[in-house]
């Protein structure tokens, strides 16, 4: 779904629904990191490949995610006003904070992946 067809998506949801989206994302993503992290302890020397891939898409994925939680706090925002925006804008920050390492790491890793590595 393109940003324009999900704007619209999250504009129809009522007010509850819009408000609960963001936590059902951000176990999404929580979920994510845990399955790469257990991916990569499971594939250390990194010779199964598919494997690999599935991380590459977990990357992608969580990216996407993260993508959509500042789109519904931008619709928050827009609907509810300020006060929703900041009480739900706390609990983004508190869930970055709390999972911050992770999201770094997957952030690095994929920077690496895209500049690549030559010998």
């Amino acid at each position: 779904m393109d940003t324009t067809q999900l704007r619209k998506a999250l504009s129809e949801l009522p007010p509850s629904s819009l408000i609960s989206e963001i936590s059902e994302v951000q176990n999404t993503i929580a979920h994510l990191l845990k399955s790469n992290q257990e991916m990569r302890e499971f594939n250390e020397e990194q010779n199964d490949l598919d494997l690999i891939q599935a991380i590459q898409e977990n990357q992608d994925l969580i990216q996407r995610k993260e993508k959509q939680v500042n789109l519904t706090l931008a619709v928050i925002r827009e609907r509810l006003g300020e006060a929703a925006w900041r009480e739900v804008g706390s609990n983004i920050k508190e869930f970055r904070e709390q999972h911050a390492q992770q999201l770094q790491t997957e952030k690095k890793r994929e920077e690496k992946e895209e500049n690549g590595v030559y010998l």
